[in-house]
């Protein structure tokens, strides 16, 4: 039977190559003997003799010429049953282009792409099972999101007037990450259904199975608890109050919100706005001072031009899902809100000298920023269309480092160590005479910061300078006390039996 089909596809194909006879004799020869041993006889070849077409190169005829290009080949007419074709391991070939291209092994070597190009990619399948765990995990808490989180919550950190501590910083970010991915993954477990309608959203972990929603409550209820706790316990009580706050309000109020009311983009603006303010209390120990309210106005008021620019373009997909968006219902309200909060962007930058937060080169630096993102709003709110949506959205994503780099190289006061500290005291002597009045200076160590490292010391410059020491100083002891020695003291007459 293999013999069969190969002396059949020869035969075909010669039949279509052949060209029109030259001679009187057939175009092509053969014999169909072919030697048992495994190898073809001389006899048992094809005289094949290709022709082509000639032109004469003059304009009298178009007369066509033959001639052979080549001489007779020996072509045979089946392959010996004892030639096994070889067989193509088909992993092993895609792990050797895997290794050659730096592949993990077992990945797809290509996807096509949405304009129909091939492009080498790698497959989270072929990742160990630890590493696709953490891969899972990342993408359960928007790793993206969280990362433009930390960053505003160092930022804050950084700007604020106080001593930089490492470890106080560490855990601050290290805490604010874990609360914040676990604000996430609790907005993916409620949204499931709803981002598997969306094409932005469809390829999330929970939509596509790669791990199930009580695994992501699990994680969730981890998270949290671990970054509060490092928060509390690291940081100061009100960094982890304000943590705990923008869990609550992300995952119980924002989320639920956004099928109901267009309030939702308020609310979702005061959840970014928060970790600016648990960096500050982070670094001043929970206080929170006019820079903190003005850096977290700023936050508050960028989310607005930002948001309403990348929904208008998704507008169909929420609609779809069923989200209340500016954008769907209120478009008009989408722009003019977004123009509106641009303003308010600029206003705080100019007051940021004004309440001493800032020095006055950060509202000269910020004017030209803060205008151009103006005019971007303007552009937006007059055409609404996508085009001037993507230019406004593309800008945010850059406005918002430089504005608070700005901030940061402008800020009024520089600490780098905390100062030792000092304080005039005045203690009741407690003496027998009324109770008289002693000076002195309370000091503190100001490098370890630790509570009871202060102590009192006497003002015995003041005491000793006076002509007559005050009633309770420190040389009025002195000399009380001498007095009181003397007495006790042997004398002449009382060394006398």
């Amino acid at each position: 039977m293999h013999k069969f089909l190969a002396n059949g596809r020869l035969w075909c194909d010669l039949v279509r190559q052949a060209g029109p006879r030259a001679s009187g004799r057939p175009p092509f020869a053969f014999c169909t003997r072919l030697d048992t041993t495994g190898t073809t006889s001389s006899s048992a070849v094809v005289h094949l003799y290709p022709v082509r077409k000639q032109h004469s190169g003059s304009n009298e005829g178009d007369a066509l010429k033959t001639a052979a290009i080549h001489r007779p080949v020996a072509v045979p007419l089946a392959v010996p049953l004892s030639v096994v074709p070889p067989v193509v391991d088909a992993k092993a070939l895609v792990s050797e282009i895997s290794k050659s291209v730096g592949l993990p092994v077992g990945s797809p070597l290509l996807k096509s792409s949405e304009d129909g190009t091939k492009e080498v990619v790698a497959s989270v399948t072929s990742l160990p099972g630890l590493s696709r765990l953490i891969y899972h995990y990342m993408m359960l808490s928007k790793i993206r999101l969280t990362s433009l989180v930390v960053m505003t919550a160092m930022a804050g950190y950084a700007m604020a007037p106080g001593s930089f501590d490492l470890g106080t910083f560490l855990l601050c970010s290290a805490g604010t990450t874990l609360v914040s991915g676990a604000a996430n993954s609790i907005n993916q477990v409620i949204e499931t259904s709803f981002d598997a309608q969306m094409p932005r959203t469809r390829n999330r972990v929970l939509v596509k199975g790669h791990l199930s929603r009580l695994h992501a409550v699990g994680f969730a209820l981890g998270a949290s608890t671990i970054g509060c706790s490092m928060l509390y316990f690291g940081v100061n009580e009100m960094t982890a109050a304000l943590g705990a706050a923008n869990l609550i309000l992300y995952t119980s109020i924002y989320t639920p919100m956004k099928r109901y009311s267009i309030l939702n983009t308020w609310v979702g603006s005061v959840v970014g706005a928060i970790p600016p303010l648990m960096g500050w209390a982070a670094c001043t120990g929970g206080d929170l001072g006019a820079g903190a309210w003005i850096l977290a106005g700023l936050l508050y008021c960028w989310q607005f031009p930002h948001f309403n620019a990348l929904s208008w373009n998704i507008r169909p997909e929420y609609l779809k899902a069923g989200y209340k968006m500016m954008a769907n219902s209120h478009p008009t309200l989408c722009t003019r809100v977004s123009l509106r909060h641009t303003g308010f962007i600029t206003g705080l930058s100019l007051l940021a000298p004004v309440l001493d937060v800032t020095n006055v080169w950060f509202a000269l630096e910020s004017l030209p920023l803060n205008a151009y993102f103006a005019y971007l709003a303007w552009d937006f709110h007059q055409k609404a269309d996508s085009k001037s949506s993507r230019k406004l959205f593309r800008f945010s994503l850059l406005h918002l480092p430089l504005l608070m780099a700005l901030f940061l190289l402008n800020k009024q006061h520089w600490q780098f160590r905390e100062d030792k500290k000092s304080e005039t005291v005045e203690l009741d002597g407690g003496l027998a005479d009324g109770g008289a009045i002693a000076t002195g200076v309370f000091v503190s160590g100001g490098e370890t910061g630790e509570e009871g490292s202060e102590y009192l010391v006497p003002n015995i410059v003041t005491d000793i300078g006076a002509p007559t020491p005050p009633p309770g100083s420190i040389k009025a002891i002195e000399d009380s006390l001498l007095t009181n020695v003397a007495t006790v003291l042997p004398t002449a007459g009382k060394q006398k039996l």
